[in-house]
């Protein structure tokens, strides 16, 4: 693997839960919508407790 790295590092994926997933998004919008700081973590933690997705175990 190593001696043929660079065909090899397309191969890997990124695992992530779908929550911290689904939360990171929520920060993200928060961001874009213009809060900073402690307020987007508020809100991405709002959004992320109101989707049913979440309730869902998806």
């Amino acid at each position: 693997m190593l001696a043929n790295w660079e065909a090899m590092v397309p191969k890997f994926v990124k695992v992530m839960p779908r929550d911290y997933k689904r939360v990171l998004q929520a920060i993200q919008n928060a961001l874009a919508s213009g809060l900073s700081g402690d307020d987007a973590l508020d809100a991405a933690f709002e959004e992320n407790s109101r989707d049913v997705a979440r309730i869902g175990g998806s």
